[in-house]
């Protein structure tokens, strides 16, 4: 775990450093050019920059967090059986399938649960999205977020759309290591924090099998 934080604290400002790098041809360039053209070029440069960024970002942080199964690798069915077994706890976290994808978020559907996230203030939705590639026996985990507002718990709950944000890194969690543990938690000792449904979703992965891998998309 610490190489990992190691290689993403040393990988990012490398990332920043190329990128500001990359100006310098047209820095060079300056003395010949107009401003107006210049200052065209250069947000044409800066935006392509941008946009190389992010895959190259993603590429990083795929390549870093990367989990290895502990076990034989289970077949897809079964797996999605054992992250879908949340929904039979009684615990604020539902998952959900989604075409090809399953989705866990906290379970806002309910009463007890809502109205509990509404007394703590909850603000932000966050999900846990799995996206799963059976060729290589990998699931991307992949964070996202959403305004929410608690009207009318739990038949009038407002929610926006989900927004990329940046990924947890906080893959442990010291009392949830796997989806069956959810059981064994009281409502008091959450945090609702998004590491308290990424831990043990990656456990569970991992304990079935399969590799996981963090991605921003």
């Amino acid at each position: 775990m610490i190489k990992r934080w190691f290689l993403t604290l040393l990988g990012l400002p490398l990332l920043v450093i190329g990128a500001a790098f990359s100006l310098t041809p047209l820095l060079l360039l300056q003395p010949r050019l107009e401003s107006p053209l210049f200052e065209q070029a250069a947000c044409l440069w800066g935006s392509l920059v941008v946009l190389l960024l992010i895959p190259t970002g993603n590429a990083l942080l795929r390549k870093i967090w990367f989990f290895r199964g502990v076990a034989e690798p289970v077949p897809l069915e079964q797996l999605h059986e054992r992250l879908l077994a949340v929904n039979g706890l009684v615990c604020p976290v539902s998952a959900r399938e989604k075409r090809d994808r399953i989705i866990f978020s906290w379970r806002r559907t309910e009463a007890r649960w809502c109205e509990l996230f509404s007394r703590q203030g909850m603000e932000r939705l966050y999900e846990v999205r799995c996206r799963f590639d059976t060729d290589t026996r990998t699931v991307f985990l992949v964070d996202r977020m959403r305004a929410v507002d608690f009207v009318v718990c739990p038949d009038h709950v407002r929610t926006g759309f989900a927004r990329i944000c940046l990924p947890s890194l906080c893959s442990r969690h010291r009392r949830l290591t796997a989806i069956d543990q959810f059981a064994a938690l009281e409502a008091y000792e959450y945090d609702f924090h998004l590491r308290e449904i990424k831990a043990p979703v990656l456990g569970t992965i991992l304990a079935s099998g399969w590799n996981v891998r963090f991605s921003l998309f």
